[in-house]
C-alpha cells in the first residue's frame, strides 16, 4: 500500500492517496502520528473523499491521535466531500472523548452536514450537556 522509504518523505502519498499520516490515524497510533509530524508530514492532507488524518482518527475514536493532530495544528474544521467536519463524525458515531476533545479545542459545533441541495444539519450541544447531531428534514434534534 505504500513504500516506508519513499524518496519524498514522511508524507508521500500511496497511490490511493493515503499517506503514512493518514493511515496512522486511521489505526490510532499517536507515538507515530507524532513521529510522523516531527519528520515534517502533511498534517492536513486528504484523502480523495476529503478526508483528513483528524477526519479518519475521530471517525474511529482514536482520542490519543486526535488530540496529537490537535496539537500539532491540524484543521478542526476540514470537512470531507459531503461536507462533514471531525466533530460532525465524532459525534455521528458516538466518540464522545473526541467529541471532547474537539469542543475544547474550539471546533465549531453548528458546522452544518451538506447532505443535499438544501438539506443541511449540525451539532448542538443541549443545555444538560447531551450532545445531539441531526440531518435537516429528518426531525428536529430538540423533540
Amino acid at each position: 500500500m505504500y513504500d516506508t522509504d519513499h524518496p519524498h518523505g514522511a508524507g508521500a502519498p500511496a497511490l490511493d492517496g493515503w499517506t503514512p499520516l493518514y493511515i496512522a490515524a486511521n489505526n490510532g497510533h499517536a507515538e507515530v502520528i507524532r513521529a510522523l509530524l516531527r519528520a515534517g508530514a502533511n498534517k492536513d492532507a486528504a484523502i480523495k473523499t476529503g478526508a483528513t488524518p483528524l477526519y479518519i482518527s475521530t471517525y474511529h475514536g482514536h482520542v490519543e491521535a486526535v488530540r496529537a493532530l490537535l496539537q500539532a495544528g491540524a484543521n478542526k474544521e476540514a470537512a470531507d466531500k459531503d461536507g462533514a467536519t471531525p466533530l460532525y463524525i465524532a459525534a455521528q458515531n458516538g466518540h464522545v472523548e473526541a467529541v471532547a476533545a474537539l469542543l475544547a479545542a474550539g471546533a465549531n459545533k453548528e458546522a452544518a452536514f451538506k447532505v443535499r441541495p438544501g438539506g443541511g444539519g449540525g451539532v448542538v450541544v443541549r443545555r444538560d450537556g447531551f450532545l445531539v447531531a441531526w440531518q435537516e428534514g429528518l426531525g428536529d434534534p430538540a423533540r
